[in-house]
């Protein structure tokens, strides 16, 4: 690997040069882990900050308000998600025209910030009620 950096301590780095690598492996964390085991059960599962009682989805390691570090999860109820907002994808990535639309619906719980982005089929409408139809990510979602 050859790259380059320039910067001083305590400012930003740039490199000039590209950074082979054959493989990338992200981790998802101790909160992604739960998150996705939650998935794997049939269960929506966020974390719940012990400070300001603010529920997060997905989970988070670290509160967005007070900063402290989140070790509390909890079980979101999975019946009250609903279609916050959503896109309408006509054409594949290369541009050629689908046989059929594809929804993306982001759906949220009340009571929880953040969200998920879900394929979505039925009557798609802001704030329609949408049910989890399958847990495989990504999630599939059946608006009402």
């Amino acid at each position: 690997m050859s790259w380059e950096k320039s910067g001083k301590e305590g400012r930003l780095l740039r490199w000039y040069d590209v950074m082979e690598a054959e493989k990338y492996e992200y981790t998802v964390g101790p909160a992604g882990e739960q998150f996705f085991n939650g998935l794997k059960q049939g269960k929506i599962v966020g974390s719940k900050c012990s400070k300001c009682g603010r529920i997060f989805v997905p989970a988070r390691s670290y509160c967005e308000h007070c900063f402290v570090k989140i070790e509390n999860y909890v079980e979101v109820n999975k019946d009250e998600a609903y279609v916050d907002s959503y896109t309408i994808i006509y054409n594949d990535d290369e541009g050629n025209k689908l046989a059929q639309p594809v929804f993306i619906a982001l759906i949220r719980f009340p009571n929880v910030e953040g969200g998920l982005l879900c394929y979505a089929e039925g009557n798609v409408k802001v704030e329609a009620k949408a049910k989890i139809t399958s847990f495989q990510w990504p999630l599939r979602v059946k608006v009402d």
